[in-house]
């Protein structure tokens, strides 16, 4: 029973300032209960102990709240033509070969953290991968601009 539905339970005067406590009285029975809006404690203890089938009832109609799990939503990750998954690949790919760095350090707990902080939703690609078909794509993209690149130069 949220502490909001509670209350519907009691009288409450009309000229209680907020945070200040109250004597609520109870429509059942009349008791008087003392508690405030923000502590409803007493109110809830009095429905359970004097009034148990209205609070199961009431108990069984709240709205549950969400875990924290449910509130979390899963991170979906950048499919991998997402602009940002082509930017964040370019630029390791540029930093593993311009540094001449082993492939394996993608397989590193620390990097995979490391790339976790920077972007939740970028999925580091695999040593595999990054063998057998992304650094062979960025060579051939890398040749072609220099071919291009010493054509127009002759060409001047």
């Amino acid at each position: 029973m949220s502490s909001k539905s509670v209350l519907e339970h009691f009288t409450v005067p009309d000229d209680f300032q907020n945070g200040n406590t109250f004597k609520g009285k109870c429509m059942h029975c009349g008791t008087l209960i003392s508690g405030s809006y923000k502590v409803t404690s007493n109110f809830v203890t009095h429905m359970k102990r004097k009034h148990r089938d209205l609070y199961i009832v009431h108990s069984e109609n709240k709205e549950i709240q969400p875990t924290l799990t449910q509130c979390i939503k899963k991170s979906v990750k950048y499919s991998p033509s997402d602009p940002k998954t082509v930017e964040m690949t370019n630029a390791l790919i540029m930093f593993i070969a311009g540094d001449l760095l082993p492939l394996s350090i993608v397989e590193v707990k620390e990097f995979k953290n490391l790339m976790e902080k920077a972007d939740t939703k970028y999925q580091v690609p695999s040593r595999k991968h990054l063998s057998s078909k992304l650094l062979h794509e960025k060579s051939v993209e890398i040749k072609n601009n220099l071919v291009n690149t010493l054509k127009r130069a002759e060409n001047a």
